[in-house]
């Protein structure tokens, strides 16, 4: 962000620090606050009618959350890690709005990023085997640099392999027989129940 929308967030945001698997917000309660994530990981999910849990997104620093046109939230935000956010009255940044249009702009880019997401989503999604799907997976997760090491190639997973399984669409069975197989075909190495190494197998196919 431009340093003097920064600045002007600052005025009228609380500091807000939120430990590992603790809840940011659920889904159905009011939506009066606007998170932006400064530090750590989210994850974003929603519960279904029939009682399925969906995993809609992923969030890292630097995005936004809870930009909705409703009145209450769509979906939960959980951290996956210890989390440093801001949080703002959404009534308070709509007023200060009509004197910074750049802010609007911004909740706009951000809005365009969460499309853009839900687009690489569906393309994830329709990988014809569930495989490559969690090699798909793998590989864009590898492009944040905080959980990827290239010089050893490992991959700290934040997430957990049930979380994964939600939002690839399969079950937790499925995917902890792909994380096998890729382990026997050499495309992964297993180093402990967070950590995994990317060979050259997989790598290739980035």
């Amino acid at each position: 962000m431009a340093p003097d929308i920064v600045s002007v967030l600052d005025q009228i945001c609380t500091d807000i620090r939120k430990p590992a698997k603790s809840v940011v917000f659920r889904q159905g309660e009011q939506a009066d606050f606007i998170y932006f994530l400064q530090s750590g990981a989210l994850r974003i999910d929603c519960q279904l009618e029939d009682g399925r849990n969906l995993v809609l997104d992923f969030l890292w620093p630097d995005r936004f959350l809870g930009i909705v046109e409703n009145d209450v939230y769509a979906w939960s935000a959980t951290a996956l890690v210890d989390v440093h956010l801001k949080r703002l009255r959404r009534s308070t940044l709509q007023s200060l709005a009509q004197d910074y249009p750049r802010i609007m702009d911004l909740l706009l880019q951000q809005k365009s990023a969460s499309l853009m997401a839900a687009k690489n989503h569906i393309i994830l999604m329709s990988c014809p085997t569930a495989t490559h799907k969690l090699i798909g997976f793998l590989l864009d997760y590898s492009k944040r640099p905080e959980y990827y090491n290239p010089a050893t190639q490992m991959l700290t997973l934040v997430m957990s392999r049930k979380d994964i399984a939600d939002y690839l669409g399969m079950t937790f069975e499925t995917t902890s027989r792909v994380f096998k197989y890729l382990e026997t075909h050499n495309y992964i190495r297993k180093i402990n129940h967070r950590q995994i190494q990317l060979t050259p197998h997989i790598l290739q196919d980035a």
